[in-house]
């Protein structure tokens, strides 16, 4: 079991490269298997038994390849390389300032402003063009180091007097980066200058070792950036949890409700109420990124709503939380409940909670739930948040900062369902419209992010990358998404259609997925019409949709056959539709334009 691996993981160079042999020599097929091909400026193979130790703790089987030392240029640009041999799911690119631009880093003084502009440049350049030379070879998604301050500022105390200053100069280079990674589709950032802030450069650098052989991190480094490393990279591959469900009493304040009352719990701006306020204020900041707030408590409700409505020094008010279960019964009860208000799996909730005997409660009986180990002081809250990676992203969509208000509206929704006299008036009463496009550079992160997530309604519950999918359409696949407001507002991007040539039989539906807060208003139809009307402009004159079962998607089962595809003989979840038979049906309530048209 890896958990035991973990459990008797010595902290050691010794401790880790035992744990990783073990890991490499074992069957685990809960971890899911992740090649990484890693380049950089500098020696780096030391990072492996400490990449594969914390990959495994975080649920991937990492099969790392390392270039040898500052070869970079030359495994990218050879496609024959063994870097490219090595088949990367991942591609992680590692250059020091003071590799590719030592004027920045050293000797900076004498520099002019056009100097220093004509560096950053080149810093940009180079990181450009190893990202397109990558991308002509592999679908692989990169992740690009950022740099690390200097060690010391040439001009010491009196840097900031520069014009421009050297600190300013390091943190423009990281801007390069970061705006070169944008460009491209399944490219990121890695913020190694992040991790030397919170680690400290001399705790991160070992001066000797990078003499000796061009190794400039110790054993701490190489375990804390394998740590950072591995949560980037299950970033990559797995998705995040939507929803962060928390306790209330010594969680959000300090104190028990029930026996303080509303006016004695403990937040404030004194010690220790201030604590409280902070990760208050924290768990809003995850709310502006898209995460999904619940509370699940023991507590009479009318005291919490109390607080919740009239306490100033509550940040959080009811309207920040998209489900609320506040009662005396059990807590993996409340999880079950607030995933199926909220209409997503139990496994895409994180649960943060004071009482140990809750948290293992909720590990027992919800084992796919990502439970955040937390600390006995409230201090510690925060970091733990921050340290779990439940919630990490390589990037934003404007989908993801949206999402608690879409889920507000969803709220209304239902509310107008309870008042309608029927379903069918309820949808026509919801104005529906549905956009449909083709993916293209703007749309390529959303578009991404749901082919990662979708579960429930996903036919086929293929993963393919940002890049994998630039890939596709540039192969002459079909790729739409498919956008739905109503008379509440926007839900975003929230269906994907890909279809492909069939050497057999035309065209296959690839991939059809729709986010599941909107199922239930049969918007489904409109994309899947858009996506047959497509094929046809390309010629083809058979569709075939394909549904492979999984663990979450039974939701989908019957799709094809509701709207016309008959089965195909002698295949199993296979269906077919003659496109030059007639389009397929949407419903009347539902208006349909097309991008561009």
């Amino acid at each position: 079991m890896v958990t035991e691996i973990l459990r008797e993981l010595t902290p050691t160079p010794a401790g880790y490269a035992k744990a990783a042999g073990r890991i490499e020599a074992g069957d685990f097929g809960a971890l899911a298997p992740m090649n990484v091909g890693l380049l950089a400026t500098f020696t780096f193979n030391l990072l492996k038994p400490y990449l594969i130790v914390e990959g495994a703790a975080r649920g991937l089987r990492v099969n790392p390849w390392f270039a040898p030392y500052d070869q970079i240029e030359q495994q990218i640009l050879d496609g024959e390389s063994d870097f490219y041999r090595s088949r990367p799911g991942a591609a992680v690119i590692a250059m020091r300032l003071e590799d590719i631009a030592p004027n920045l880093a050293g000797r900076f003084i004498p520099l002019s402003p056009g100097e220093v502009e004509a560096e950053l440049e080149g810093v940009e350049s180079r990181v450009r063009g190893l990202i397109a030379g990558l991308r002509k070879h592999s679908p692989a998604e990169i992740l690009v180091f950022n740099f690390a301050p200097p060690e010391a500022l040439d001009a010491g105390l009196a840097d900031p007097f520069l014009e421009p200053s050297q600190s300013s100069a390091h943190q423009r280079a990281n801007e390069r980066v970061a705006a070169a990674c944008r460009e491209t589709g399944g490219a990121h950032v890695f913020d190694f200058a992040r991790l030397a802030a919170e680690v400290g450069l001399g705790r991160l650098l070992d001066p000797k070792m990078f003499y000796l052989g061009r190794v400039p991190f110790g054993a701490e480094a190489h375990a804390e950036i394998g740590r950072r490393l591995a949560r980037g990279l299950r970033a990559l591959a797995l998705p995040p949890c939507k929803c962060l469900v928390v306790d209330l009493d010594n969680t959000l304040w300090g104190g028990v409700l029930g026996e303080e009352g509303p006016e004695g719990i403990a937040l404030g701006e004194d010690y220790p109420g201030a604590v409280y306020k902070d990760f208050q204020r924290r768990l809003l900041a995850l709310r502006d990124r898209g995460v999904l707030l619940a509370v699940a408590s023991k507590n009479n409700e009318a005291d919490v709503l109390e607080v919740l409505g009239k306490n100033p020094d509550c940040l959080l008010g009811v309207g920040h939380f998209s489900a609320l279960q506040i009662h005396w019964s059990d807590k993996a009860g409340s999880l079950r409940a607030i995933a199926e208000e909220l209409n997503i799996g139990t496994d895409a909730l994180a649960f943060f909670d004071d009482d140990p005997l809750e948290r293992e409660w909720v590990r027992s009986q919800l084992p796919e739930v990502n439970v955040i180990e937390v600390p006995e002081d409230a201090l510690g809250y925060r970091r733990a948040l921050e340290d779990s990676g439940a919630f990490d992203r390589l990037s934003l969509s404007a989908e993801d900062l949206g999402r608690a208000e879409l889920y507000r509206r969803e709220n209304e929704r239902k509310q107008l369902k309870t008042e309608a006299p029927s379903l069918e008036e309820f949808l026509k009463q919801l104005d529906i419209r549905v956009s449909v496009g083709p993916v293209g550079k703007d749309t390529l992160l959303r578009v991404g992010q749901l082919l990662m997530k979708t579960n429930q309604f996903n036919l086929t519950a293929r993963r393919h990358t940002e890049s994998g999918l630039q890939e596709m359409i540039g192969a002459g696949a079909v790729a739409l998404w498919a956008r739905v407001t109503d008379r509440y507002g926007d839900s975003g991007l929230i269906g994907v259609g890909i279809a492909v040539r069939d050497e057999s039989a035309g065209w296959r539906i690839d991939t059809f997925l729709m986010s599941c807060r909107v199922l239930g208003r049969k918007v489904e139809a409109a994309l899947l019409s858009a996506l047959a009307r497509r094929v046809g402009e390309q010629g083809g004159r058979i569709l075939l949709g394909e549904f492979i079962p999984s663990a979450k998607n039974a939701l989908a089962a019957e799709f094809y056959p509701a709207h016309g595809f008959a089965p195909v003989a002698g295949e199993k979840n296979i269906w077919k539709i003659d496109l030059e038979a007639g389009g397929i049906p949407v419903p009347d309530y539902i208006n349909v334009s097309f991008d561009g048209e």
